[in-house]
């Protein structure tokens, strides 16, 4: 396992990286470079033997035989032991990871291999560490091992007799206890991943003088960040993210001048964001989201730092105007605070995410947002904003999503917009003619607005859209011809007219259908018998439309009220932080009392079907605004109109 040392020109790259995989060994064996030492092949042949049939024929284990040489097995690389061609080979690395294994008796047969370096064995099911027991040679030169994803529970054990380990990852088990007594034992140790474990009390501070990273991510430490940990000047990565944590961001934090990578996410620390962090030159990645921070935020932040998330925080006042500027700024995210005035208009070049949803921004959006040419997420919802969409936006090629609903925006949506190949999801603001411009576009949500006009005839073009959300709105005119493909359509509280037009029959797909309170005339038999049976239709509030006559073959199950439809159990919303969890399935009858949040479903909900979004259980951050969300939002767009996030990672199927 290794961190990055320092921020790549390009990236920050402040992520835990395993030095050993399955992936990269199988890359990186090569020949033997001569017989493997006859010692070390029989070892390697008993470990063979205890790989089970069904890992011996999967892709991981598929040439571990006994007619091969063990060197040219996937997850081993051999080497000789200095220059002479005469010694032997010997195995140095070896990567068992994902094989299954559970019996010590693998451990006790890997400890006579004394020349391992990097060991990896991870996602198996161990429930202790090599030689805790029984003598192990394998200990005195191995430099990284890799226990991660196993089933160690309890204290660590005894860690002595690995004089030279500089990494050790026991990530995603069960241990708990006091770690600090152990390292101890380790006084080479660099790196020490302890992410997703049971431990608890105080940070420890008893370590190894030379650590450089530390991952204590969700565990359940509490208390204040001790001051204890500045004494290991050499950290660059520290990340106690997902514990109990409280009390403020210590000063103190001067003292890691080589740190470039904190995250604190998940925690109660509260207070200010203190002004010394801009004294952290290395410090490339901070998170701090889902916190207490208060105050605002402080001028000059991003000026080394390049991947910011503050989210979910208590943070209030006005953005610094440099905020968005710094030449390698890459993200920030604010998602979630109490934010207000206008949105700094001195845009990077490098910026390439950017979510400042869920505050109390106002004014416009600058037309300096065409400078931000690498932006790849926009998300503004859920603000104040107000004016018009700026066709600058159009110069940010790489947009893939963008995010603008629930704001005050009016006003065409710029046919510029139509230069952006990447964008597949939801817009907000005014649909034009030139739509069709956007050939992959796959959602339309301008649910909610003023637009006024008809729905475009240029509509039937995009091939690939399957929802379709313009309900709320001022529309007028007729419905015109549909893409084959939708899958769902809201058209509601407009004043559309005519009849149903009978290509509505054609769209084989369809699974909602909204045309509810619009001024619509004519029988409801036609085009209607023709659809699947699985449709949800809502025609209620349509004075001129007759309901299906005696001898209409419209099935009765097809015609709904909103009475019809409720929450049931099928809807789970649990709190955690400041998370909403919930599964959207399809739901018959529904009982609102057990949710405090029912004043922002939406009225129908749809059957779970080639949307793809409701097919899965989503996570999403509960923002501050989501009661307040307008809970007239049909099927398939709630959560794209109150949450955002879900619906831009939603698959376009074809």
């Amino acid at each position: 396992m290794e961190v990055s040392k320092t921020c790549a020109s390009t990236s920050c790259v402040c992520v835990l990286l395993f030095l050993w995989s399955p992936g990269l060994a199988m890359a990186m064996a090569e020949p033997s470079p001569r017989q493997l030492d006859k010692a070390q092949d029989s070892i390697m042949r008993g470990i063979s033997s205890l790989v089970s049939g069904a890992m011996a024929s999967s892709p991981v284990t598929g040439n571990w035989n006994a007619s091969s040489d063990p060197c040219q097995w996937n997850g081993v690389n051999c080497s000789a032991p200095g220059s002479r061609s005469s010694m032997p080979a010997v195995v140095t690395q070896l990567s068992l990871s994902g094989f299954g294994f559970s019996d010590a008796t693998i451990l006790s047969s890997i400890c006579h291999l004394d020349t391992l370096q990097p060991l990896d064995l991870s996602k198996n099911f161990f429930t202790s560490l090599p030689g805790q027991h029984l003598p192990c040679p394998m200990k005195d030169g191995l430099q990284a091992l890799n226990f991660s994803s196993n089933r160690l529970s309890g204290q660590p054990g005894n860690l002595s007799g690995f004089p030279n380990l500089e990494v050790l990852d026991l990530s995603f088990n069960y241990l708990s206890g006091n770690i600090s007594t152990q390292l101890t034992y380790l006084p080479q140790l660099r790196t020490l991943n302890l992410t997703s474990n049971h431990f608890e009390g105080p940070v420890p501070t008893t370590m190894v003088p030379f650590l450089e990273e530390l991952a204590l991510s969700g565990n359940r430490f509490s208390g204040h960040i001790p001051r204890g940990l500045f004494g290991y000047a050499n950290l660059t990565l520290l990340d106690l993210s997902r514990n109990n944590l409280t009390g403020k961001i210590p000063d103190e934090f001067l003292s890691f001048p080589r740190l470039s990578s904190l995250l604190l996410s998940g925690n109660n620390l509260g207070g200010a964001i203190p002004q010394s962090l801009l004294n952290l030159t290395m410090l490339c990645r901070f998170a701090g989201n889902q916190n207490r921070f208060q105050g605002s935020i402080p001028k000059g932040i991003t000026k080394n730092i390049r991947m910011l998330d503050l989210s979910y925080n208590h943070l209030s006042g006005k953005m610094p105007p440099d905020l968005l500027s710094s030449d390698n700024l890459e993200a920030v995210d604010l998602t979630a605070n109490r934010l207000e005035g206008l949105i700094p208009g001195n845009f990077s070049q490098s910026l390439q995410h950017l979510r400042l949803a869920g505050n109390l921004l106002n004014g416009r959006l600058p037309e300096t947002i065409g400078n931000a040419m690498s932006l790849a997420y926009l998300a503004l919802n859920n603000n104040q904003l107000a004016g018009s969409i700026p066709s600058q936006l159009g110069k940010c090629k790489n947009l893939a999503l963008l995010d603008l609903s629930s704001n005050k925006l009016q006003g065409a949506l710029p046919a510029e917009l139509g230069n952006l190949e990447q964008l597949v999801n939801s817009f907000t603001g005014e649909i034009p003619s030139r739509v069709v411009q956007l050939p992959k576009l796959c959602n339309i949500d301008l649910h909610g607005n003023k637009l006024n006009g008809t729905i475009p005839s240029s509509i039937s073009s995009l091939q690939f859209l399957i929802t379709l959300a313009l309900g709320n709105n001022e529309l007028t005119g007729t419905i015109p011809t549909m893409p084959t493909k939708l899958n769902a359509i809201e058209l509601d509280h407009n004043y559309l007219q005519g009849q149903i037009p009978s290509s509505i029959g054609m769209l084989s797909n369809l699974e909602f259908l909204d045309i509810s309170n619009n001024n619509l005339s004519g029988q409801l038999s036609g085009p209607l018998p023709d659809l699947p049976r699985s449709l949800i239709l809502n025609v209620t509030g349509n004075p001129g439309l007759k309901n299906h006559t005696e001898d209409s073959d419209t099935p009765d199950h097809m015609v709904h009220t909103e009475d019809d439809f409720s929450w049931s159990q099928n809807v789970i919303v649990a709190r955690s932080k400041e998370l909403l969890q919930m599964t959207i399935t399809c739901v018959n009858r529904c009982d609102c009392h057990t949710s405090h949040y029912c004043n922002s479903v939406p009225s129908l909900v749809m059957h779970s079907g080639p949307l793809g979004v409701h097919k899965r259980q989503a996570v999403l951050p509960l923002s501050p605004d989501l009661k307040r969300s307008d809970h007239r939002t049909s099927a398939g767009f709630w959560a794209c109109h109150t949450l955002g996030s879900l619906c831009q990672e939603a698959p376009c199927t074809e």
